[in-house]
C-alpha cells in the first residue's frame, strides 16, 4: 500500500540517491543536477512551497514538489517543480497520484492553474503529464554560451558593477522590459533587494550595467548556481561525445569550449535580471562579453540564459552561437478557464530542476 506524507529532513539522503537514478532525457541524451548536500535547499527560494513523499512498504518510492505563486493582481497559480518516481516503483500510478494531490492542495489555496517545464527529450515525462491533463503552452530554450576565452569588447558602451544609486534606473529598465509578460510582478526597491539578497550565490556584487554616457542601456546579473546544484550529463549523444574528444585534443594548442564527459560535474552561471532598451542590443552584447571575461579563469564553463522565442534577448545571444536545448512549457487549468501563458516571464528560481 502506498502512503503519502510531507517531506522530513531525514528523507534528504534517500531523495538525493533516487534523483541520481532519474535524469531528465532519454536513452540518447539525459541531464541532471547534483543538489547535494541538500536537495530541498532550492525550495527555500520561494515563500510558499511543499514536498510530498510517497512510500511503498516503508521505502520512499517518489515525491513531488510545488510552489504557490501570486500575480500582481493577487491571482494565484502553482509551479510543479518536480515529479520523481524511483524506477523500481514505476507503473503503479504513483506519479499520477502525486500530481493529483499537489493539484488539490494548490486549488484549495486559490491557484487557478499550474505549470512546469519539461526537457523536450524527456519522452517519458512529456507523455506522463499529457496523460494527466497538461498541455503544451509554449517553449523556452536553455542557451549555454561557452566561456573559454576572452572576448573583445567594443567601444561605445562602458560596463561596470551596479551601484546603489543605479537601483531605480535598473528597476525601471527591468519593469519596462518585462511589461505585459505573464507571471511578472513589477519590482519595487524593497522587493528587488529582497529578491537579490535571498538567492544564494547572487547579490549586488553580481549585477552589472552597460552605459552610454550616464544612460543605462542594459543590465544583467550572474547567479553562481553551484551554491545549490552542479550540472552533469548522465547520457551524452554521439555528437557531444565526438566534439568533446576533438575539443579536448585541440585544447592542447588553443582555447576551445569545454564539453564535460558523462557524469562529470560542472558549474554554470545563470544570466539573471537582464533587460535592455530598444537601443541597447550592442550594449547587451558588450555586457555579455564582459561577463564572459569575468568567468573565463574560473571553474564555470558557460553563461546560461533561459529564453522564450519572443524575448528580444534572443537577437543578442544568437550571435554567440550558444548550445541550445528546448524545453516544453506545460500547464493545466484548475478552474476550467481558458489558459494562455504568452508572453511569459521566466522566473530564474524555477531552473534549479
Amino acid at each position: 500500500m502506498v502512503l503519502f506524507r510531507p517531506f522530513v529532513e531525514e528523507d534528504n539522503a534517500t531523495l538525493l540517491e533516487i534523483e541520481k537514478l532519474c535524469p531528465q532525457g532519454n536513452d540518447k541524451i539525459a541531464e541532471a543536477m547534483d543538489k547535494s548536500p541538500d536537495t530541498i535547499a532550492r525550495y527555500r527560494l520561494y515563500d510558499n512551497w511543499n514536498v510530498l513523499v510517497a512510500e511503498d512498504e516503508g521505502k520512499i518510492a517518489g515525491w513531488i514538489g510545488w510552489t504557490l505563486k501570486q500575480n500582481s493582481d493577487d491571482s494565484k497559480y502553482g509551479y510543479l517543480t518536480e515529479v520523481i518516481v524511483h524506477p523500481d516503483f514505476r507503473r503503479k500510478r504513483i506519479a499520477t497520484e502525486l500530481i493529483k494531490r499537489a493539484e488539490m492542495n494548490l486549488k484549495e489555496n486559490g491557484a487557478a492553474y499550474t505549470y512546469g517545464y519539461i526537457f523536450e527529450a524527456n519522452d517519458a515525462s512529456n507523455s506522463m503529464v499529457a496523460k494527466n491533463g497538461y498541455v503544451k503552452v509554449g517553449e523556452m530554450q536553455m542557451q549555454a554560451i561557452s566561456a573559454y576565452k576572452k572576448a573583445n569588447i567594443f567601444s561605445g558602451t562602458s560596463v561596470r558593477l551596479a551601484e546603489r544609486g543605479d537601483i531605480q534606473n535598473i528597476l525601471d529598465l527591468i519593469n519596462n522590459y518585462n511589461l505585459g509578460r505573464k507571471h511578472f510582478v513589477p519590482y519595487t526597491t524593497e522587493s528587488f533587494e529582497t529578491h537579490i539578497n535571498d538567492i544564494p550565490g547572487y547579490g549586488m556584487d553580481k549585477l552589472w550595467v552597460a552605459r552610454s554616457g550616464d544612460e543605462i542601456l542594459a543590465c544583467a546579473g550572474l547567479w553562481d548556481i553551484s551554491t545549490l546544484a552542479k550540472v552533469y550529463y548522465a547520457k551524452e549523444n554521439a555528437s557531444m561525445r565526438f566534439l568533446g574528444s576533438v575539443f579536448n585534443f585541440l585544447n592542447r594548442f588553443t582555447a576551445m569550449p569545454k564539453i564535460p564527459a558523462e557524469n562529470e560535474l560542472f558549474v554554470n552561471q545563470f544570466l539573471t535580471d537582464y533587460a535592455l532598451t530598444p537601443e541597447g542590443y550592442n550594449a547587451m552584447s558588450n555586457l555579455i562579453k564582459y561577463l564572459n571575461n569575468s568567468i573565463v579563469d574560473t571553474e564555470s564553463i558557460a553563461i546560461v540564459a533561459f529564453l522564450t522565442p519572443d524575448d528580444p534577448m534572443v537577437q543578442v545571444t544568437e550571435k554567440f552561437k550558444p548550445l541550445a536545448e528546448t524545453w516544453n512549457i506545460v500547464a493545466k487549468s484548475l478552474d476550467s478557464q481558458d489558459l494562455s501563458l504568452k508572453p511569459l516571464y521566466l522566473d530564474i528560481r524555477d531552473f534549479i530542476m
